[in-house]
């Protein structure tokens, strides 16, 4: 199965089954990669029963689907996967609570399974070559900046077109490559946690 870049939720059910915090927890890993149930049972230490009926769910509505069976000491394996790597609610669903607090359970897990490949990197990916920053084969910044929404959206913009363009020649050359992660969050804030010199 060829996963979509991004799936547009389109009813309001759809909404409500995603906004479900365990099963966004479950969408995150069916995003990476296909997981049979007693695989997301292991992962969270839930019973296998409660794991395949938010699975059940999540197929129903349409957010996932089967991608192989597989047989294995005389059991039927079925793995199920994410039908898109993103998923965003159609401008009619918008104003509900449901896509709000879908959105925002969404960038938690983006962090905390950030978390978790950090954790889980091989040692040389930390390991320190040189003194230029500039140098390493890695990244890890935080900042807060203060301008218009439309410079912010523009950069992002910048952003995921640098990204495209990255993929694009991973695409583009056969020759032995490196796996790399990356994970970016962005959006508005109340106030400033790092104050900048001669600024409230």
């Amino acid at each position: 199965m060829e996963q979509k870049s991004i799936f547009i939720i389109e009813n309001y059910d759809q909404l409500k089954v995603i906004s479900d915090p365990l099963r966004t927890k479950m969408l995150m890993h069916l995003v990476e990669k296909p997981h049979t149930g007693q695989q997301l049972s292991q992962l969270f230490g839930l019973s296998r029963a409660k794991i395949l009926y938010h699975l059940r769910e999540l197929e129903k509505h349409g957010i996932i689907q089967l991608v192989k069976k597989e047989e294995k000491g005389g059991n039927i394996l079925k793995y199920y996967q994410a039908v898109a790597r993103g998923f965003i609610p159609a401008d009619h669903l918008l104003t509900y609570t449901e896509s709000k607090e879908a959105t925002r359970q969404s960038y938690v897990e983006v962090l905390q399974r950030a978390k978790t490949r950090a954790l889980s990197a091989p040692e040389e990916a930390f390991a320190l070559t040189s003194s230029e920053v500039e140098n390493w084969p890695r990244i890890s910044l935080q900042s807060e900046v203060k301008v218009s929404q439309q410079a912010f959206v523009s950069f992002l913009q910048k952003y995921r077109n640098l990204l495209h363009e990255l993929q694009q020649s991973s695409l583009d050359d056969p020759s032995s490559k490196q796996d790399y992660y990356l994970m970016i969050t962005g959006f508005q804030i109340d106030e400033p946690l790092f104050k900048k010199d001669g600024h409230e």
